[in-house]
């Protein structure tokens, strides 16, 4: 009788119960409160968006994060559910907390991926640009995000996006809003960038933070930068030598970009899920977005099949032969289309590539070096068609006066010898242009007159442009 021992309370079968009873408990718990909370979530998103409960809750960000996951299922807006193979975002940069208007738009670019291609199109919109709120009103396109912001914390970027898609009758896939902090900390990160930078310049009066003025001078000639180099690059806006306009900055900005871009690859950054994710815990604190972490694992690879001999980049002027023209508004400066419809506008940036007959400005497969001289007697017409060039992508290497100043059309001399036939056709219809591979003529006399005693090195320059007098109405 010694080894008999009985126990009424219960033995380790009735705890294994027990033990089996409180997991489920809590296992049903849980659940009730998941499916609550993706009930009142695909409900909110139901009323949002006008469409089923049942239809949102598959599209919930946490759902469909598994869906894609588990089963590759597409989602609206990832690359597997893009019908027309595109992507495009609205990019934009702001002051951020502790800046003079924190939520003004410093920089608005529309970028669009064709991922089937491998090209890219880039659309630069000045700060200055009149929105149209109708009845006659408008705002600066700047201040549209922070209109948003005032209105929806939270969601400027986003709405920002679905105001232009109206606007420019495309659609935006996605949304990044970035502030100065986030742009420092992100190139700071990637341990800075190479930038060519085009034109030499200084700006004497670039601010502080504390709201002062400092000069600050860029040299000719490639320069690796830091984040806050870099920022200053991309913000100045009071650079002497043709660098002091809006649109000469969106040139650099879009120039910012693609050294960014480059970095990323040559450091293998896109390929690496944990780069990735450190790069972005990096900067999410300043940084607005419609992008969860897994779409940018998801889409970051991309990159790598997109080369910058395939960026189409555009920067929308108010120069002769540009899209806008400007005005003051009750004593604001502002920039209003030149058709008014905003036909123009709307044709350039729903063919990002220059297809259909767009003249998008493209960069070429290798940059076009020119060197530009003004063949007749118009003050500035070299300096303007020059800023006119550089924003469509061309490297101006010289500016200056031609020997002869009595040319009526422009002549572009191609010292390639014809091994950039369709860069040149390209730029002689820009320009309205004769065309001719030699530097001398023979055609009024026995002897060879120079068309320009001053050609530039075939070596260093492609096309010599002279502008005659018909380039007065293009600039």
């Amino acid at each position: 009788m010694h080894g008999i021992k009985v126990d009424l309370l219960g033995g380790d079968a009735e705890r294994k119960a027990r033990r089996t009873t409180a997991f489920i408990a809590v296992i049903f718990a849980v659940s009730v409160g998941v499916l609550a909370a993706v009930g009142a979530g695909a409900s909110y998103r139901a009323a949002t968006h006008g469409t089923s409960v049942l239809d949102e809750v598959g599209n919930l960000p946490i759902i469909a994060d598994i869906r894609r996951l588990a089963w590759g299922t597409p989602v609206a807006g990832t690359t597997e559910a893009i019908a027309d193979d595109r992507l495009t975002f609205l990019i934009m940069g702001v002051g951020g907390t502790g800046h003079s208007g924190p939520e003004l738009a410093d920089t608005i670019l529309i970028a669009t991926a064709d991922l089937k291609t491998h090209r890219i199109g880039i659309m630069s919109m000045p700060r200055d640009l009149a929105y149209p709120l109708g009845g006659g009103k408008f705002i600066k396109i700047n201040s549209v995000n922070a209109y948003a912001e005032q209105s929806n914390p939270g969601q400027g970027a986003r709405e920002t996006a679905d105001a232009f898609e109206e606007l420019l009758g495309i659609t935006i896939d996605h949304a990044v809003k970035i502030n100065f902090n986030a742009f420092v900390d992100l190139i700071d990160a990637i341990d800075g960038i190479d930038v060519n930078v085009e034109k030499s310049f200084t700006d004497y009066e670039y601010p502080t933070e504390d709201e002062k003025w400092q000069t600050i001078s860029f040299k000719e000639g490639k320069e690796h930068m830091d984040g806050q180099r870099a920022l200053m690059y991309a913000r100045s806006r009071h650079g002497n030598n043709g660098e002091g306009s809006d649109f000469a900055r969106s040139r650099r900005q879009q120039i910012i970009m693609i050294a960014v871009k480059e970095k990323l690859l040559s450091m293998g950054t896109i390929a690496n899920p944990s780069k990735l994710t450190k790069l972005y815990q990096a900067i999410s604190s300043n940084l607005q977005t419609d992008l969860t972490p897994w779409d940018m694992i998801k889409l970051a690879p991309l990159l790598k099949n997109f080369s910058s001999d395939q960026i189409t980049m555009r920067v929308l002027t108010n120069a002769g032969n540009g899209e806008l023209t400007s005005q003051m508004v009750n004593g604001a400066y502002m920039l209003f289309p030149k058709k008014p419809d905003w036909s123009q506008i709307q044709d350039i940036a729903q063919h990002p590539f220059g297809e259909d007959g767009a003249d998008i400005g493209t960069k070429a497969t290798t940059p076009v070096r020119l060197e530009v001289r003004n063949g007749t007697l118009i003050t500035g017409l070299a300096s303007r068609a020059s800023e006119e060039l550089r924003t469509k992508g061309y490297l101006v290497e010289t500016v200056g006066n031609a020997t002869r100043r009595d040319y009526k059309q422009t002549m572009i001399i191609d010292l390639t010898q014809g091994a950039k036939a369709n860069e040149l056709a390209k730029l002689r219809t820009e320009l309205n242009a004769t065309v001719t591979t030699s530097a001398t003529s023979t055609s009024d006399s026995t002897t060879s007159t120079p068309y320009e005693q001053h050609a530039a090195d075939a070596s260093q320059t492609d096309f010599l442009v002279i502008l005659g007098e018909n380039a007065q109405t293009q600039f």
